[in-house]
């Protein structure tokens, strides 16, 4: 005997969009709702698949912490010479980022620092606007 929410047609569906096979479901929902067939899981299953709810579209974010964890690392990279193409690339690998996400984040960071990316000790900024000599 089976349990009265187990729909073993939708348990099927379900299996092949683990799959990957959406088109296969898609066609086989079709044919099955031609027949008349309308178990309440089976419905429930084509109302997601034709209006999927919006938290399954919600994109992770980087939580706060690694956005100033990428600043500084940044700051780091330039105090030690890199230039700002190098660093992004070096930052990207290190915290398994894409280079635009690396720049978003350096974005935030200097949006969280007031405004001004951060000052080296070797900027002329730091020596009172006077260059080095």
């Amino acid at each position: 005997m089976s349990r009265p929410d187990f729909c073993a047609r939708t348990f099927y569906l379900r299996k092949l969009l683990r799959e990957g096979r959406v088109v296969a479901v898609r066609q086989q929902a079709a044919d099955w709702l031609r027949e008349g067939f309308a178990s309440p899981q089976f419905l429930h299953l084509l109302a997601e698949m034709l209006d999927p709810s919006r938290q399954k579209r919600a994109r992770r974010r980087l939580p706060p912490s690694q956005w100033s964890d990428i600043g500084e690392a940044f700051a780091a990279l330039r105090d030690d010479g890199f230039i700002r193409k190098q660093a992004i690339l070096i930052l990207a690998d290190r915290f398994h980022r894409s280079a635009q996400t690396i720049e978003k984040a350096l974005a935030h960071y200097r949006s969280a620092e007031g405004g001004q990316p951060p000052v080296s000790a070797s900027s002329p900024k730091a020596n009172n606007g006077s260059a080095p000599k």
